[in-house]
């Protein structure tokens, strides 16, 4: 939260981090370990996911690298010998014509986990999308890096955007299921909004609040 090199990077990253959990345990947790740990809503795990982050996986003698969006195989089930540890990530920092969001909606505003969170990342070249990185949470039993959604994105001028073809490449991307943070149909709504969000938050001359109710 307070690194200079992220701050310049990810103007609104104290916003961001600020939903994540507590001051007490995000001084205790680490990045690593929201990968690890699995969780389908790992506040982390999506912003990195956008990004593409390469995680580099180390057995004390011999390392192998791999990308986070290939980390997860299943529910809490990883590509992950019980002997390896992630030694080191890292991830192309955004130039300054790129483009990124994180959106998450949870009960309390701070400190809960969320019901659904999403990211977005675009690699841009003026008025177009070169590549495209969405990642949402909550809304299967991993993490999820939507590889359909982001390349209808890809090579797109944002005049050429049509979101509501977008949120149905979404919903066919995730699997939600009903739980005390909500229901199914809830979260799929509550994930199309957040990415309503991402495009009014980073492109407010293009989209409006007209596309809310679109």
């Amino acid at each position: 939260m307070d690194a200079p090199v992220f701050n310049q990077h990810f103007p609104e990253l104290y916003k961001y981090l600020k939903l994540i959990s507590s001051t007490q345990i995000r001084n205790m947790a680490t990045v690593a370990g929201n990968f690890v740990n699995a969780s389908p809503i790992g506040d982390l795990t999506i912003f990195f996911l956008a990004l593409d982050a390469q995680l580099i996986l180390s057995n004390g003698t011999a390392s192998r690298e791999l990308p986070l969006r290939k980390f997860y195989k299943g529910y809490k089930m990883l590509d992950k010998n019980p002997e390896e540890y992630i030694e080191k990530i890292y991830f192309e920092l955004p130039a300054v014509t790129d483009k990124f969001n994180f959106e998450k909606v949870c009960k309390r505003t701070h400190l809960d986990s969320a019901s659904v969170n999403t990211a977005l990342y675009l690699k841009m070249n003026g008025e177009q999308i070169v590549t495209a990185g969405i990642s949402a949470g909550g809304v299967g039993p991993v993490p999820a890096y939507l590889s359909k959604s982001s390349a209808y994105l890809d090579g797109k001028n944002m005049a050429g955007i049509n979101i509501n073809e977008l949120l149905s490449i979404i919903q066919t991307e995730v699997t939600p299921i009903s739980d005390a943070r909500g229901t199914d149909t809830y979260k799929r709504l509550l994930l199309g909004q957040l990415i309503k969000a991402h495009f009014m938050e980073l492109f407010p001359q293009h989209f409006s609040e007209k596309i809310l109710t679109a």
